[in-house]
């Protein structure tokens, strides 16, 4: 079910970008799945069974703000008899050893019974195993187990686990980024329940990133910033919130000043958030530009001039053919329509500018292709860098 929100939530400040753990007072276009997980785990709990779990996704599609805020929202309401205990471990980078002293860390602080940890810290891993199981079999509280990042966690010992809380009605919920193991996928077949999760749509995604600004930030900020920030994700990685969430955090000591003027510093910052095999070189360019018309490099100029006047994220299909019939006139040439459209083309497949996806017609499973009137551009490069190259070309003719 998605659920398109009319206003955002209330300010919380910066922790709602640097706390890893934080979650938002709403998931957006995620009802379904917390709403199902929800269910899930409040009969777990309540009739005392086990049931495993799984969330796949790409890193950044927020699994874990999904997991979080369900058990959050389930630890905090009163229709349970008694407290449910959580424990959380990041599988990534670690092995079994590592894994179960982690856990047995954390039972400490919440079992009915004190351990000296420092005792442990010799145990091979199947004495920590069982040292593991006993210390919950002591907890009469309902528990859920949350692992993260299992795929860099052996199948074999995962099993283990899953094993044990199926015998120990214990809940056991787990992400996992990707399926990098053949015999990952016959450990798929485990759990009770599996959900993959769908990219973000523009507007979805949109809508997030300016939700977490909301919540960052007191002062408005500038709405096309997001929407750049959404589109170079879109064109330049993947559609999910954490890579937004990354580009805020870098963009966070400019944007914290109520009063900052630094388009330009927030274009080079963003773009260096991204693989710079993925950003054209500045020598295919001056090579691609040096080898052009006249007009080709006289209009590039007085579209490098547009972004630094003006400071803006965005150039609109009007306001780029105006800057074509201006170059036109500057030397004298007459215009042309397919001309123009030839130009654009041109710019877009050596990657110069781009189509903005802001209200183009699309839906979630299509292309973005469709130029309607009010069209949108933006640079893909920094206008400085566009117009130190077209000055080196002036300069060498």
């Amino acid at each position: 079910m998605i659920v398109k929100p009319e206003v955002y939530n209330e300010y919380v400040g910066p922790k709602a970008l640097f706390d890893i753990n934080f979650i938002p007072p709403t998931l957006l276009y995620r009802v379904r799945e917390e709403k199902n997980l929800n269910s899930l785990l409040y009969d777990s709990v309540s009739d005392n069974f086990s049931c495993s779990v799984l969330y796949q996704g790409l890193q950044g599609i927020g699994k874990k703000s999904i997991v979080n805020k369900v058990i959050k929202d389930l630890i905090s309401q009163n229709e349970l008899n008694s407290n449910i205990y959580e424990l959380i471990v990041d599988c990534k980078e670690k092995d079994l050893h590592e894994i179960i002293f982690s856990l047995i860390t954390d039972l400490s602080l919440i079992s009915s019974f004190e351990l000296n940890l420092a005792s442990f810290l010799n145990f091979n891993t199947s004495e920590l195993w069982n040292t593991f199981k006993l210390v919950i079999s002591k907890i009469e509280n309902p528990l859920i187990l949350v692992f993260n990042n299992i795929e860099d966690l052996n199948p074999s010992y995962f099993k283990k686990f899953l094993n044990y809380c199926q015998e120990s009605n214990t809940t056991l919920i787990s992400t996992i980024n990707k399926v990098n193991r053949t015999n990952s996928f016959d450990l798929l077949n485990e759990f009770d329940y599996k959900k993959k999760l769908e990219f973000y749509s523009y507007s979805e995604l949109l809508d997030i990133l300016r939700q977490r600004v909301a919540l960052t930030f007191m002062h408005e900020i500038d709405t096309e910033l997001i929407e750049y920030i959404t589109d170079l994700i879109f064109e330049h990685y993947v559609p999910v919130p954490g890579k937004g969430i990354e580009i805020l955090k870098e963009l966070y000591p400019l944007l914290k000043n109520p009063n900052h003027n630094h388009n330009l510093d927030c274009i080079n910052i963003i773009q260096d958030q991204f693989d710079p095999i993925q950003v054209t070189d500045e020598f295919s360019l001056l090579t691609y530009i040096s080898e052009g018309e006249l007009l080709m490099i006289i209009f590039l100029d007085n579209l490098a001039n547009f972004f630094l006047s003006k400071s803006n994220y965005y150039i609109s299909n009007e306001e780029l053919e105006e800057l074509y019939i201006i170059s036109c006139e500057s030397i004298e040439y007459d215009t042309n329509k397919t001309q123009y459209y030839n130009i654009v083309r041109n710019l877009k497949s050596v990657g110069l500018i781009n189509l903005s996806k802001k209200g183009l017609q699309s839906d979630r499973f299509s292309e973005f292709n469709k130029v309607t009137e009010g069209s949108q551009y933006y640079l893909i490069i920094n206008p400085k860098q566009l117009k130190a190259i077209v000055d080196a070309i002036f300069i060498k003719e």
